[in-house]
């Protein structure tokens, strides 16, 4: 009797532990500083982004499919933080989103990708080599074909999920025009052997006696250097903004980054 009551206990109280759910609003923003002008040593090419498991915020239906469920305007908190961003010259707001989820685990909580800010497609390739650049000056061979396609300031996933506690982890992209050094021509040139070492030539020991040679430099073909040319080029470089953090239902958090942030509030849905 008492296993019956307890199972059924079982059974009426799983469905409320099951169904907990969870309002999220993120507010994504850049500085508006130059990369340049930042202390930090920025690679010219970031990894792709994982997109599997990822489902657009453009998409509704899909994230309605998915238990996931936006939100409207009249239900945002943080619009205050929004226009103090706005109104500030130091920063610029690229998104401002909110939604509903439940508090799925992260293989359960699929990742929402968001694109925002300037589509920078029409002038520059997906590899970041800008679409006006001759051929003989991007990283590109002359007969690799180039590939177009959308390049937005602003790409990546954010995902929210419970994993004994509330997390967030992103994996975005800022991408800003700048430019870079990329090799041009590498050219074989003679090296004169005045210039070589002592050691390459004199030293040579045959039956303990030792050989200094004084011929023609152009009898050692071996004594060559590589002299490179570069070229500075137009290039949309992509920063990467990938943190995961632990929160606490009902706080606003912040995520800092050189060049932009990341703010976020998750509250209990009543």
């Amino acid at each position: 009797m008492k296993k019956l009551i307890f199972l059924l206990l079982c059974t009426i109280s799983w469905p409320s532990i099951a169904e907990r759910w969870f309002d999220v609003e993120v507010i994504v923003f850049k500085r508006n500083q130059s990369p340049d002008n930042v202390q930090e040593n920025w690679p010219d090419s970031q990894p792709n982004i994982n997109f599997s498991n990822a489902v657009s915020v453009f998409d509704s239906a899909t994230l309605s499919a998915r238990g996931i469920q936006l939100l409207p305007k009249s239900d945002w908190q943080l619009n205050a933080e929004y226009n103090r961003l706005a109104n500030h010259a130091g920063f610029k707001p690229l998104l401002h989103t909110a939604w509903r989820q439940n508090d799925g685990s992260k293989n359960a909580m699929p990742k929402l990708r968001f694109t925002a800010g300037k589509n920078y497609g029409k002038e520059y390739y997906t590899d970041g080599t800008a679409k006006d650049a001759p051929l003989n000056t991007t990283t590109g061979y002359a007969g690799e074909e180039k590939q177009s396609g959308s390049m937005y300031e602003l790409d990546g996933f954010i995902r929210v999920y419970v994993q004994h506690y509330l997390f967030i982890e992103t994996d975005l992209v800022l991408r800003e025009p700048g430019e870079r050094k990329v090799l041009q021509d590498v050219n074989e040139v003679a090296a004169p052997l005045a210039n070589q070492p002592e050691t390459e030539l004199d030293g040579i020991m045959t039956d303990g006696t030792q050989i200094t040679e004084t011929g023609d430099a152009s009898q050692f073909a071996g004594f060559q250097k590589l002299e490179r040319t570069y070229a500075i080029e137009k290039y949309l470089k992509p920063y990467s903004f990938e943190q995961k953090r632990r929160m606490r239902s009902g706080e606003i958090h912040y995520l800092d980054h050189p060049l932009m942030g990341l703010i976020i509030q998750v509250t209990r849905a009543e």
